[in-house]
């Protein structure tokens, strides 16, 4: 009878092991859904590839089924290969394809999940200037500001392309910046003009006198296009300042040029700093037209003669060169 138990029992046991035995084979046989989803690296690089085709397919077609095809394939690549060496790249690509075809919010969403979580990816550099449009494009202004600003004051940044974008949209008044970059022109497309003549004007400044450079012929003058929203324009006011009141009584003269909204807010700056030297407000654009100005703060440093010497001085480069122009016209 005991024998007869112990058969049984191994025979139990026996039976057990054929069960999952069976069951361990049957399992091995079945694709498990992790290993039917995820890509091999051959995979991913040709996912990758295939969007970079999409990508420049879009670029010449603009199509939005293509633009919807390039942003479905992003997605899903994103979130399978989150760690894939190029997978930078591919969240400015979706971000800006969403920004270009008016889905703003989802690219601002991108472009910051981006940043957020792949701070060193070489593309975080043009999504910055992408986001910053984006913003601007939701008229969201103040948030572009600081990304414009970190552009231009983060060294690996600031001396690239984007950075000399972002300069520009910082001194363009933001009801200007509609996240577009059509109307902003190249600064090395405006007229050389040193060694030039200066063009004389004549307007009436904000006391209603007249005002013109022929009132202050035999004089260093420095024009300064300038306006009170303009961020970098009051950033440099102290040094302007500085400068006038150092050279004021040696035959210097500074003639404000101002791109203000209104006469309100610039006669209120004005009044509120002290500045003495003569403004007009060129509502109008006449004489910024004339100097072919695009961006501001925008100088032009004008000898005893009338001829222009230096454009675009600031810091102490403006007033080492305004002493060295007062020099010349003293010793006359």
């Amino acid at each position: 009878m005991l024998f007869q138990n112990k058969i049984a029992k191994v025979s139990g046991w026996c039976y057990l092991l054929t069960a999952l035995t069976s069951v361990l084979l049957l399992v091995s046989c079945v694709p498990t859904t992790l290993n039917s989803t995820s890509l091999t690296p051959v995979q991913a690089s040709d996912g990758y590839t295939e969007i970079k085709e999409i990508e420049e397919k879009l670029s010449i077609t603009s199509e939005p089924v293509t633009a919807e095809m390039l942003i479905e394939k992003s997605r899903a690549f994103i979130k399978a290969h989150p760690k894939y060496r190029q997978v930078g790249e591919v969240y400015h690509i979706l971000g800006t394809t969403l920004v270009q075809f008016d889905r703003t919010e989802e690219g601002i969403e991108i472009l910051e999940e981006l940043i957020r979580y792949y701070p060193l990816a070489t593309s975080v550099e043009p999504s910055l200037l992408t986001l910053g449009l984006a913003y601007d494009k939701a008229s969201m202004h103040d948030k572009a500001d600081v990304i414009y600003e970190k552009l231009v004051n983060t060294p690996k940044y600031s001396s690239g392309e984007s950075a000399k974008t972002a300069r520009q949209l910082l001194q363009t008044d933001k009801s200007d910046r509609k996240g577009a970059l059509e109307g902003l022109t190249d600064e090395s497309g405006r007229t050389n003009f040193v060694g030039q003549a200066a063009l004389d004007f004549q307007v009436t400044d904000l006391n209603g006198e007249p005002l013109s450079l022929e009132k202050f012929k035999g004089q260093v003058v420095l024009l300064d296009f300038w306006a009170t929203w303009c961020g970098p324009c009051i950033a440099e006011m102290p040094n302007v300042k500085r400068t006038y009141q150092r050279y004021k009584n040696q035959k210097f003269q500074i003639i404000g040029i101002s791109l203000d909204r209104g006469e309100t807010p610039l006669k209120n700056y004005i009044e509120k700093e002290g500045i003495m030297w003569p403004n007009y407000y060129d509502s109008s654009r006449q004489v910024s037209n004339m100097y072919q100005v695009r961006s501001i703060p925008s100088t032009f440093l004008i000898d005893g003669n009338g001829i222009i010497r230096k454009t675009n001085l600031r810091g102490s480069a403006l007033e080492s060169a305004v002493a060295q122009l007062v020099q010349e016209n003293m010793a006359r």
